[in-house]
């Protein structure tokens, strides 16, 4: 794996987004931005860890009914300033339907991936006010601490949200696609796919395959290219967005780069 992946027990996905080179030359620094999933399975060990990565605000993306299944203790040696900053999109009431139903359905293969790419088309315009607050939060309320943002999984809405500050910190696309890509190496996508399948298939009553069900665990380049196109149709172009949506003027783009770039 490579060492953006960190292994902090009871967090999938986490993270350091450091060392990406933009198309100045200037790399993102190490130890400064953070994605991942959740934190309800973390214990006081593992927030010391965190708590060693300087990680003073976090921004959760997760909706009022992802956090209460899923709680967030604040252990003592981490005691971040939290934004609560739901976005939605996550095809999760979709997903919890289909489960209802898979004992006298098929699996829906085909429409499970189709639900993750109208989520990424849907959640830039749908959630646009979200998404800025994260760069707010970034630009506004920088405490000389390391920043980290996260929703459930850390791929889909974490995904486009790291994304889109890769975009606004001039990356190149095989940068931006390569850390958005990288959710596949940091779950272990095939071997988790397996598990999942079982678990799936049990519940189905009949055989459901590894593949199938890929969407629910990891990502795909044809998920950000569905939220990139989107951007692009309603602003002309992925800079349009962040300037139009984002607003990020060239002035609050410059202090973003002073915050995050080497």
């Amino acid at each position: 794996m490579t060492n953006r992946i960190l292994d902090i027990p009871g967090v999938r996905n986490f993270r350091d987004m450091g060392g990406y080179k933009n198309r100045e030359g200037r790399s993102l620094a190490h130890g400064r931005l953070f994605r991942s999933g959740h934190y309800a399975e973390i214990d006081e060990a593992a927030a010391e860890r965190i708590a060693g990565h300087n990680i003073t605000t976090v921004v959760d993306f997760r909706s009022p009914p992802e956090k209460e299944r899923m709680a967030i203790t604040w252990h003592a040696p981490w005691q971040p300033t939290y934004v609560d900053n739901p976005i939605g999109g996550n095809a999760a009431a979709w997903i919890r339907e289909m489960f209802d139903r898979l004992s006298t359905t098929p699996f829906p293969e085909k429409e499970l991936r189709n639900q993750f790419i109208l989520a990424f088309e849907t959640m830039p315009i749908n959630n646009a006010d979200g998404l800025k607050r994260l760069f707010d939060v970034l630009i506004d309320e920088d405490d000389g601490g390391a920043a980290l943002f996260h929703c459930t999984a850390g791929k889909d809405r974490t995904g486009i949200a790291g994304a889109l500050i890769m975009a606004a910190l001039d990356m190149p696309d095989d940068e931006i696609f390569e850390d958005f890509l990288l959710t596949n190496e940091a779950v272990d996508l095939e071997a988790r796919a397996v598990d999942v399948a079982v678990q799936v298939s049990e519940r189905a009553g009949r055989e459901v395959s590894p593949k199938a069900v890929h969407p629910l665990i990891g990502v795909e380049p044809d998920f950000l290219h569905a939220a990139f196109r989107v951007m692009a149709d309603e602003h002309g172009s992925v800079d349009g967005y962040l300037t139009a949506a984002m607003g990020l003027t060239p002035e609050r783009r410059s202090k973003l780069k002073s915050r995050l770039l080497a």
